[in-house]
């Protein structure tokens, strides 16, 4: 076979093989091909896509690229879940610890963010937390812990990174089979039983229309089912901000205080609330709705998803290994604050800005390259859709370095008040199986 072969074979829009999709991912981790022909046959399949076989076989090839793991039969209730990135994204740091106090066991590769959509590992990394594992610390962990967060390896589904880069630079990062591939192939390599999927919708995220997610979420179930696994899609509203602490430590902070049972945002409860209890009505660890939001209440009310989060920094060598030190973590050398300068009710223009915003920070990066500060960050005094009066603190912008008058700027400008409160979308806005 030949690359070219391939290349003129899609951009004629004819069906490529199962044999061939071996052939090209092969050839890619074996460095047979040069980037410019992996970028060209990209790009023939961003414009004529792929049906169903086609992405199947795509990425079963990837997933073949590197290692799967095989789970002891004693390791019962294992899920993983996967979101498609959001502005103040922080629900894996709250879910997994919550869960697991609930007898779940969760296996996780998480990947760090590039542009406005934060990673779970930059999170981590705030906090010093290990996430570069070995395959018998993974084991380790997920039999004393019951759940760990590993980053992506050279070692697991190596081909998707080095595709992902490619795309990520040719503009051809947003094709539903070829998103599919990336994300199902990295959650297909952990070989869970169960993949929740969190499908982020709107301004700031990557789908911006409901009818959009759901056809990816489609085709991710298909697969899923091709695979002998069970996938579940929410479609999660990102039209406002995923609490009110946005960045990397400060995101870990507002964690820890909603595992305390402080919840400074009621749409972030709303979410955890229904994911958490999704999952445990789908294992029949409760038997119902109204049994699941109780144990949830309890794990929290009793300190048993704190005490979770605090072992996960033990066995994962996070500085937050006690409960001593979940109190004055978070304290940034330089701060600023924006007021209102009018009564009423706020909005902010652009969700997305908010991210964009944090790129300028340094608490988002621009290329792969780029250091973080993982001081900086944003906290909402007041959040979308709450009212406001003339003189009330709307933002704080916390840095590690003196903070520009620009982002101010920014920040100034993506603020509205208006004079009626404005109706906000449902947190949920709906549940693929």
């Amino acid at each position: 076979m030949n690359i070219l072969d391939l290349i003129e074979k899609k951009k004629k829009n004819k069906k490529i093989t199962e044999a061939e999709f071996n052939y090209f991912i092969d050839a890619l981790i074996n460095q047979e091909i040069k980037d410019y022909q992996t970028t060209a046959f990209m790009m023939a399949i961003y414009f004529n896509k792929l049906d169903f076989n086609e992405t199947y076989y795509l990425t079963k090839a990837i997933i073949n690229s590197g290692k799967t793991f095989e789970w002891p039969s004693n390791i019962k209730n294992l899920i993983d879940k996967h979101s498609t990135g959001g502005v103040g994204d922080k629900v894996s740091l709250i879910l997994l610890p919550l869960l697991s106090s609930l007898n779940v066991n969760i296996a996780k590769i998480s990947g760090r963010g590039l542009g406005y959509t934060g990673g779970t590992i930059d999170k981590l990394d705030s906090i010093n937390m290990n996430t570069d594992l070995s395959e018998q610390e993974v084991f380790q962990i997920l039999k004393e812990n019951h759940f760990f967060v590993l980053q992506q390896t050279n070692e697991i589904v190596p081909a998707d990174k080095i595709l992902y880069a490619l795309r990520d630079t040719s503009g051809t990062v947003d094709n539903l089979s070829l998103i599919a591939s990336s994300i199902m192939s990295k959650k297909l390599a952990l070989n869970t039983e169960n993949i929740y999927l969190d499908v982020k919708v709107g301004d700031g995220a990557f789908f911006a229309n409901l009818k959009d997610a759901k056809e990816f979420g489609a085709l991710c179930i298909k697969l899923g089912k091709k695979f002998k696994k069970n996938v579940v899609v929410h479609y999660t509203d990102m039209n406002k901000p995923l609490g009110r602490c946005l960045g990397n430590l400060i995101e870990v902070k507002e964690a820890v205080n909603f595992l305390n049972g402080i919840y400074e945002c009621e749409y972030l409860k709303e979410l955890i609330f229904e994911f958490a209890k999704d999952v445990l009505v789908d294992l029949k660890i409760a038997k119902n709705s109204k049994e699941a939001i109780s144990m949830i209440e309890d794990a929290i009310n009793s300190k048993k998803a704190i005490d979770s989060f605090i072992r996960w920094n033990k066995f994962q060598k996070g500085e937050l290994d006690s409960i001593d030190k979940l109190t004055d973590f978070y304290n940034p050398l330089h701060k600023k604050e924006i007021y209102a300068e009018s009564n009423g009710y706020l909005e902010f223009k652009s969700n997305k800005e908010l991210g964009l915003i944090l790129v300028d920070l340094k608490a988002g990066r621009k290329a792969k390259t780029d250091t973080l500060d993982f001081e900086a960050g944003l906290y909402l005094n007041k959040y979308t859709g709450e009212q406001v009066k003339k003189g009330d603190v709307i933002v704080t912008i916390y840095s590690s370095s003196p903070i520009e008058d620009n982002v101010v700027q920014k920040l100034t400008n993506n603020i509205k008040i208006n004079k009626e409160k404005m109706k906000l979308n449902k947190t949920i806005l709906g549940v693929s199986r």
